[in-house]
C-alpha cells in the first residue's frame, strides 16, 4: 500500500482500518448472497438484517428509551435542516435555534423557509476567547416548537456538552459528534447526524426521535423527508442507499467492539490534548477558544503570520498528514478527528505543529 497517511479530513472522514478491510471483502460478495454489497436489494432480507443491526446496535450503545424510534434517511444533513422545520410546521409557528456557529446559522436560515425562527445567543467573548453560554443562560422562547442546537461546531472547533432542563423539546444536530460524545438521549426531542464524519460515507442521516413529535408534518412536506413515513415504512420510503447503511453497520459495530462510546470519548480526549498542548506550547499559534469549549473533535488554529500556516501544511503533507486546510470560510489548520483517526496520527502531527 506503500507509505501509510494520516487524513484529519472534515468528512467525508477517516474509516477505521478494519472496517475498511471489511468493505473490500464485501463488495466481492456480502455473506451468501452471491451478490456484491454494492448490488444488494433494498428489499432483500439481508438488507432488512442489516437496518436491524444497526438500529439495535446504536439503542443499545446510546440506552436509547423505547419511546423513541431510528430512522435512516437519504441525504446530508443540510437535507435535514429543512425536514426538521417541515416536521414540526404543520402544528407549530415558531422555533429557536441557539448560535454557536456557522452550521447552526444555517440551519436557523434554512428553516425561516417554514417558521418563525428566533436566534438564541449561544456564545460570549470573554477575555478575548470565545466561549459557549451555558444552557442557564439561554433565553428561549417558551413558546417555540423546539430548540435546535449544534453541539459541536466544526469550523471554529466550538462543542458544549449537555442540554440541562429546557422548556421546549430539543433537537441537536449531531452529525460532527455522534458516537463521540456522552449523551442522555431522553433530554432531546430529536437528534440527527449525516454519517459521513464518525458514522460511515456519506449519502445517509440517522434520525433519533421521539413518539409524541411525530405526525407534525405541514402538507406541504415531501414524503421523503416525513418522519412519520420513514417510522411506517421502517426507513425504506424509496431506495435508500444500502451501502451506506451497511457501511453505518459496521462503525456502529467497531465501535461495540472498541468498548462502546465513552471509550471514543476518551480517545477523543487524549488525540485533542495532544494538538492543544503542542498550540498552546508554540506562541507563533492562534486558537481563540476558551478551554472549556474547545473541541476534542475538530482542532482548528491559525497563526498572524501566513508563512507559518502554509509551512505547517507542507511539512504535515510531505510526512503523510493530509487534510489539515482550515475550512474555507477560516483558513488556518484543522485537523478533524474522528473515530477512525488513530491515536499515533495525533501525535505525529502535534511533533510538527511544535516545530511549527
Amino acid at each position: 500500500m506503500g507509505k501509510i497517511l494520516h487524513y484529519f479530513g472534515a468528512g467525508p472522514a477517516a474509516l477505521p482500518f478494519e472496517v475498511k478491510q471489511r468493505i473490500q471483502k464485501d463488495i466481492i460478495e456480502y455473506e451468501d448472497s452471491k451478490l456484491s454489497i454494492l448490488e444488494l436489494s433494498h428489499r432483500s432480507e439481508y438488507f432488512s438484517n442489516i437496518l436491524d443491526r444497526s438500529k439495535t446496535l446504536l439503542r443499545e450503545l446510546y440506552a436509547i428509551p423505547d419511546n423513541y424510534q431510528i430512522l435512516f434517511m437519504a441525504g446530508g444533513a443540510t437535507l435535514q435542516f429543512d425536514a426538521v422545520p417541515l416536521n414540526f410546521s404543520g402544528k407549530a409557528k415558531y422555533a429557536s435555534y441557539l448560535d454557536t456557529g456557522f452550521w447552526s446559522r444555517k440551519a436557523g436560515k434554512l428553516a425561516k423557509k417554514y417558521l418563525d425562527v428566533k436566534f438564541v445567543a449561544g456564545l460570549i467573548d470573554h477575555a478575548n476567547e470565545i466561549c459557549c453560554l451555558s444552557s442557564s443562560e439561554w433565553q428561549v422562547d417558551a413558546q417555540s416548537a423546539y430548540l435546535h442546537v449544534t453541539p459541536n461546531e466544526t469550523i471554529n472547533g466550538v462543542e458544549f456538552v449537555g442540554v440541562g432542563n429546557v422548556e421546549v423539546p430539543v433537537v441537536a444536530d449531531l452529525t460532527s459528534c455522534m458516537l463521540m460524545q456522552n449523551i442522555d438521549v431522553s433530554k432531546f426531542g430529536v437528534l440527527y447526524a449525516a454519517t459521513q464524519k464518525s458514522l460511515g460515507i456519506a449519502g445517509l442521516s440517522v434520525v433519533i426521535i421521539r413518539n409524541d413529535l411525530l405526525g407534525g408534518a405541514s402538507q406541504i412536506t415531501p414524503d421523503l423527508l416525513r418522519y412519520d413515513l420513514h417510522v411506517e415504512n421502517n426507513s425504506i420510503v424509496n431506495t435508500i442507499p444500502v451501502f451506506a447503511c451497511y457501511v453505518a453497520m459496521l462503525m456502529l459495530l467497531w465501535v461495540k467492539e472498541q468498548g462502546g462510546i465513552s471509550v471514543m470519548v476518551e480517545q477523543a480526549k487524549l488525540r485533542s490534548k495532544l494538538l492543544y498542548d503542542a498550540v498552546d506550547s508554540n506562541s507563533k499559534l492562534i486558537n481563540n477558544i476558551c478551554k472549556k469549549n474547545r473541541s476534542t473533535i475538530n482542532v482548528a488554529f491559525t497563526s498572524n503570520d501566513q508563512g507559518v500556516v502554509t509551512g505547517l501544511l507542507d511539512t504535515a503533507e510531505k510526512e503523510g498528514l493530509i487534510g489539515l486546510q482550515g475550512h474555507r470560510r477560516a483558513g488556518g489548520v484543522r485537523a478533524s478527528m474522528y473515530n477512525g483517526t488513530s491515536i499515533d496520527a495525533a501525535k505525529k502531527l502535534a511533533r510538527l505543529i511544535r516545530l511549527a
